[in-house]
C-alpha cells in the first residue's frame, strides 16, 4: 500500500513539475528578447487612462481611443470610460472624448473595431463591462462624431473581449473565458484550457462560430473581408481562417506562432498585421497590482509571406519604462500608436510598415 501511496506521490510531483515547466515556459520566464526601441512621443491628457484597445480609420487620419480605469473598477471606485478621438492631423494634438454625453448609466470600453460600408457610412462597435454587464455599443460615425445607436447584449458574450465589425449590426466577439467568475475561470488561466469561444452577430442573434479556443482575444478581418484573424492568447497563437462573405464561414488556413500571449490584432494598408502581446506574463500579473512593478511592452509585425501565412517580426520591445503592459499597436503612414491596459498615456511612435522586410 505505501509503495503504491509513494508511486502515486512521484507521479503527481512529477506531472505538477511538467506543468510548471510548460507554464514557465509560455509565460515567458525562459524568454530572452533585447530591446528594440522607436522615437515615440508620450500622448496624454484628455482623461485617458487604460487604452487597452485602439484603431485608426486611414481616410481621416482620427484614430480611437477605448479605455477605463481598470485599477479603480477592480478597487470598488470605477470611474467611468470613454471613446477619445485623437486626430493624427494636428501636430502635438491631444485625444479629446467623444462621447461625454453618451451612455450616462456607464461606460467602460474594452474591445473596439471600426467598420466602413459600401456606401461609405461608418459605424464604431465597442465592446462595454459597465457594472459587470457585458454589452456591445453601437455607434454611427460621421467625421469626429459619435453618435450612438444601439446597445447590443446576451448570454452567448460570457467575457466579450474584442470585437470585428463587419456589417452596420453584424459583428464577430471573443469570449476569452468560457467562466465569467469562479475557480474554473482561474483554471482556465493557469491550466491554459482551451474553452473559450467566437460568437457571430447577425444583427439579430448570436451564433457560435468557432470553439475549442485557448483565450480567444484580439479578433480582425481583411480589407476584403475574405480572411479572419484570431489572437489564440494561452496558445500563443494567431489563427488565419478563410471567411466566405456571403456565408460567414470560417475554415482555418494558417497558425502562427508568436513569443507571447497574444492580444489585439490591427490590420495594416499593405495587408500585413500589428500585434500586441505579453511576452512576459508574470510580469503582468504582478503589474496588475502594483503599477510600480514594469511589465515588458511588446509589438510585432505579421508581415505576409505570400502562401497564406505570416511570418512574425519583433518592431518594438521595452522592459516597461517607457509602457508597460502593452496590448495594442496601430499604424497609418509613417506613425504607429501604441496603447496599453493601465497606463494614462499612449505612444505615438516614428515607424514605417513598408520599410520592413
Amino acid at each position: 500500500m505505501f509503495r503504491i501511496l509513494g508511486w502515486l506521490l512521484l507521479a503527481v510531483l512529477i506531472a505538477v513539475g511538467v506543468w510548471a515547466y510548460f507554464f514557465a515556459q509560455a509565460a515567458g520566464l525562459f524568454l530572452d528578447i533585447k530591446p528594440v526601441p522607436l522615437a515615440c512621443r508620450a500622448v496624454t491628457g484628455g482623461g485617458i487612462v487604460g487604452v487597452e484597445d485602439l484603431t485608426i480609420d486611414p481616410e481621416t487620419k482620427l484614430a480611437y481611443l477605448a479605455g477605463y480605469d481598470r485599477r479603480a473598477a477592480f478597487s470598488g471606485k470605477p470611474t467611468r470610460g470613454a471613446i477619445w478621438i485623437y486626430d493624427m492631423n494636428a501636430p502635438d494634438a491631444a485625444p479629446v472624448d467623444a462621447t461625454a454625453a453618451a451612455l450616462p448609466d456607464g461606460f467602460w470600453p474594452h474591445g473596439i473595431s471600426l467598420y466602413r460600408g459600401a456606401d461609405g457610412k461608418k459605424t464604431l462597435f465597442v465592446i462595454s463591462h459597465a457594472g459587470g454587464k457585458h454589452s456591445v455599443e453601437i455607434f454611427d460615425v460621421e467625421g469626429a462624431t459619435l453618435t450612438f445607436r444601439r446597445t447590443v447584449t446576451g448570454a452567448a458574450m460570457v467575457s466579450p473581449n474584442d470585437i470585428v465589425g463587419v456589417g452596420t449590426d453584424a459583428f464577430y466577439v471573443t469570449n476569452d473565458h468560457a467562466n465569467p467568475t469562479g475557480w474554473m475561470r482561474t483554471a482556465e488561466d493557469y491550466l491554459r484550457l482551451r474553452q473559450t469561444t467566437v460568437q457571430f452577430y447577425d444583427g439579430q442573434a448570436f451564433t457560435t462560430v468557432l470553439s475549442g479556443i485557448g483565450g480567444a482575444n484580439g479578433i480582425n478581418v481583411s480589407a476584403d473581408g475574405a480572411s479572419l484573424y484570431l489572437s489564440a492568447a494561452s496558445e500563443l497563437t494567431v489563427y488565419v481562417y478563410d471567411r466566405d462573405p456571403a456565408t460567414n464561414k470560417l475554415t482555418q488556413r494558417a497558425a502562427v506562432a508568436v513569443p507571447g500571449f497574444a492580444d489585439n490584432l490591427e490590420v495594416l494598408a499593405n495587408g500585413d498585421l500589428l500585434l500586441g502581446l505579453h511576452s512576459k506574463v508574470l510580469e503582468l500579473v504582478a503589474h496588475v497590482s502594483d503599477p510600480a512593478k514594469p511589465s515588458a511592452s511588446h509589438v510585432m509585425q505579421l508581415k505576409a509571406d505570400g502562401r497564406g501565412s505570416f511570418v512574425p517580426r519583433t518592431i518594438y520591445y521595452n522592459l516597461g519604462d517607457e509602457i508597460s503592459g502593452v496590448s495594442v499597436g496601430a499604424s497609418v503612414d509613417k506613425r504607429l500608436l501604441i496603447g496599453s491596459i493601465f497606463e494614462a498615456k499612449i505612444l505615438d511612435c516614428s515607424w514605417e510598415a513598408q520599410a520592413a522586410p
